[in-house]
């Protein structure tokens, strides 16, 4: 794979805010490039949805599955996907684009930025849920409303049914999270059912990146920087994933992409979720070296965060677990304005050890006013390990136990992957939630002893002594969240 030889032309960005419920980011990119004539469509693969074409009808959220075919996505819904950006461009009207805030997020975003311009169009604006908040609320709704757009395309946000996103204007979802439903009016590409489960950005790798004969340079190394925040560096570039082995050899190796994800995921957990600079960042490198190497201007402030984020995980990672009743559950709790949880979930499951643990659980009480926001993994050294282990299915069979918990805890419980999930729920729907899962309202072991541990001795910086259980006497070292890699998500993906 090339890479791209000279940065994307930028020639107008604006930073912007809604004055709706919820503040709105919003950036507007427009780009003047002569268009391009496509070449044809390759014989890969997409999702199992039915889609109509952007000029046609929509498909609904429960259509009959169009029939299996090769990974990543059902064939008939990537060809669609493929001519609504086709049509997207070439119509003139204003495209919203809409990733989530992670590495898999924006590279996606990315990729279908690049390609829109590459097929003439240059009226492009990108919007991103506020903190704490999903795309498919009403003020989601309200706010890309005031976009006046002519086409949508969502990425990487999670799906679930519903009325649609953007009532009257097509949409396109690309998304890889675990849903069989979406919402209405939308054309959809997914990559959940067809294993090893792709990446939102590799997906719209092999969607775009022969739309046109500059793409491939463009977008190829993005294909890899968002995969290696969901899946690590780890992962194996064997069939059916592309052998993307010659674009990472050129574009620095594995260390400069993950240096570079490191990087990019760090806004998005901090108190601010100030967004603007990353993004900006990603869209004009043509490389993760120019990232890491500060050749595109946002890096400095995406290295401030890091640093946020690392204080705020070292401050809360001496929480000791609490376990259910059972021992199947290890919870911590923590109170931070980052989203820190997914990160010291992770640490957590891939070394604590007990008899009969299932699973790690973070519980944040400070991330958002009134909520409890969540994350769950599932411990590396749990029992039964060769039983396959749904976390969503878990958490929902928890809530079934409890007559009424299910409605209370709402749509925003739940969410993500089978093996990395998580929820944002209120107070009241978490107590009852815990006390499902073996615990009181509290987080301590339902039906335990009551006895109090004899308090640690504290040092001169007033941090408990050594033998408090923290994470460093479980074999870790204070690092960068990079290491801790939560956007590595050992098992395929990504939580909330």
């Amino acid at each position: 794979m090339l890479c791209m030889l000279r940065p994307c032309r930028l020639t107008a960005a604006t930073f912007r805010h809604s004055t709706s419920s919820q503040a709105l980011t919003r950036f507007a990119t427009n780009r003047h490039t002569r268009p391009y004539k496509a070449i044809p469509d390759q014989q890969h693969t997409a999702f199992r949805h039915p889609v109509a074409a952007f000029s046609g009808s929509k498909a609904g959220a429960n259509s009959e599955d169009a029939g299996m075919s090769d990974w990543p996505c059902d064939l008939a819904a990537l060809h669609s996907a493929r001519k609504f950006v086709r049509d997207a461009a070439s119509k003139g009207g204003k495209v919203v684009l809409a990733p989530d805030r992670d590495a898999d997020g924006l590279c996606a975003g990315a990729t279908l930025h690049h390609t829109l311009t590459a097929l003439g169009a240059t009226n492009i604006d990108t919007w991103f849920v506020p903190k704490g908040a999903n795309i498919h609320t009403t003020d989601a709704t309200e706010a890309l409303s005031a976009f006046n757009a002519a086409a949508l395309i969502v990425l990487d946000q999670g799906s679930r049914g519903g009325p649609p996103i953007l009532p009257g204007v097509p949409t396109l979802i690309l998304d890889h999270h675990q849903s069989t439903v979406f919402p209405d009016e939308a054309q959809v590409a997914s990559a959940y059912g067809h294993e090893p489960v792709a990446t939102t950005s590799l997906l719209a790798y092999v969607l775009c990146h022969e739309l046109h004969p500059t793409l491939e340079e463009k977008v190829a190394w993005l294909g890899v920087l968002g995969t290696f925040g969901d899946l690590g560096s780890s992962v194996k570039w064997h069939d059916p994933f592309p052998d993307m082995t010659a674009a990472i050899k050129q574009h620095g190796g594995k260390t400069k992409f993950s240096q570079a994800v490191s990087l990019i995921n760090a806004p998005r957990r901090t108190a601010q979720c100030d967004m603007g600079g990353v993004w900006q960042a990603v869209l004009q490198a043509t490389s993760p070296r120019d990232i890491v190497d500060r050749k595109v201007a946002g890096v400095d402030a995406m290295q401030a965060a890091r640093d946020e984020v690392t204080e705020e995980v070292n401050k809360n990672a001496r929480m000791p677990p609490k376990f259910s009743a059972d021992g199947s559950v290890a919870l911590i709790t923590i109170n931070s304005g980052a989203q820190i949880h997914p990160l010291i979930a992770t640490r957590w499951c891939s070394s604590l050890k007990g008899k009969n643990l299932r699973y790690v659980m973070v519980a944040n009480h400070a991330y958002l006013p009134n909520k409890v926001n969540f994350a769950a993994r599932i411990a590396k050294h749990r029992v039964d390990p060769d039983v396959p282990l749904d976390l969503i299915a878990s958490f929902k069979a928890a809530a079934a136990t409890d007559p009424g918990l299910t409605e209370l805890l709402g749509d925003n419980f739940a969410r993500g992957h089978a093996q990395a999930s998580g929820g944002s729920v209120s107070t009241d729907a978490f107590q009852r939630l815990l006390r499902a899962l073996g615990f009181d309202e509290h987080g301590n072991t339902l039906g335990g002893t009551g006895k109090k541990r004899k308090p640690a001795v504290a040092d001169a910086d007033g941090d408990a002594a050594k033998k408090t259980k923290t994470l460093m006497n479980f074999g870790f070292k204070k690092q960068s969240p990079s290491k801790a890699a939560e956007d590595t998500k050992t098992a395929a993906v990504k939580a909330e």
